[in-house]
């Protein structure tokens, strides 16, 4: 299959003009979008995510609405037990949290940990040991990370592949005409997904669909989630 194509209806064409009309297409089917969003290992072109009513209501009724747009929050979260947890749960204290975090005691206390406290997220109880109040309640149902190209496809594909650190699904979006020029056999082995879209007609097809895997790091995702509190 040949890799080099030429350019075609797409000449005068750039990558933010076929972004723009790829998000408004999601947009019409009801996602939630952001752009130009990054939890390590490069920024998605675009991030769709379907957020879960129930999961929003309970963080507004436990009055936990500030979002938490420091992917530390979530390193330190997941190494904090639930103060509502059924049995006995011990607290975790400080220090513990610095051997799991491997953040310095200055920067965890102060920065995080007194942040997460005032935002009403966790609760210190004694000396030094938290509990997580009422749970760490994420936001989103499904997050999707696509990375566009008019050109390029194999840059875009290991782009893609990157993405997979954060969402449950991730997708190579090109231009109709150019989807001859993909090596579907890489795509299909590797789970990204591919979608072709023609944005001067607004006809967009998927490819490939990309299956729904857990993404590599649980608090990159949440981390990227926070971005779409302001739909809650």
């Amino acid at each position: 299959m040949k890799n080099k194509c030429k350019l075609c209806y797409h000449n005068d064409m750039d990558e933010k003009f076929f972004v723009d009309r790829l998000e408004r297409i999601f947009r019409k089917e009801g996602y939630y979008t952001g752009r130009e969003i990054g939890a390590g290992y490069g920024v998605a072109d675009l991030v769709l995510v379907s957020l879960d009513t129930n999961k929003c209501s309970i963080r507004k009724g436990h009055g936990q609405s500030s979002p938490l747009l420091n992917e530390a929050f979530f390193k330190v979260l997941k190494n904090i037990p639930d103060i509502n947890k059924r049995g006995s749960v011990e607290p975790v204290n400080l220090d513990t949290l610095i051997k799991k975090t491997k953040f310095s005691k200055g920067f965890l206390k102060y920065s995080i940990l007194q942040e997460l406290e005032k935002t009403g997220y966790i609760k210190m109880v004694g000396n030094n040991t938290y509990f997580k109040v009422n749970g760490w309640v994420p936001l989103a149902k499904e997050v999707i990370a696509i990375e566009a190209k008019i050109k390029d496809w194999k840059r875009g594909f290991l782009q893609a592949y990157r993405y997979k650190t954060f969402a449950d699904n991730v997708y190579l979006a090109i231009p109709d005409d150019k989807i001859k020029c993909v090596n579907f056999e890489m795509l299909t082995k590797n789970n990204v997904g591919l979608i072709s879209f023609n944005p001067r007609t607004d006809e967009m097809r998927v490819v490939i669909e990309s299956k729904r895997f857990n993404p590599l790091f649980d608090h990159k995702r949440d981390f990227v989630s926070e971005f779409f509190w302001q739909y809650a």
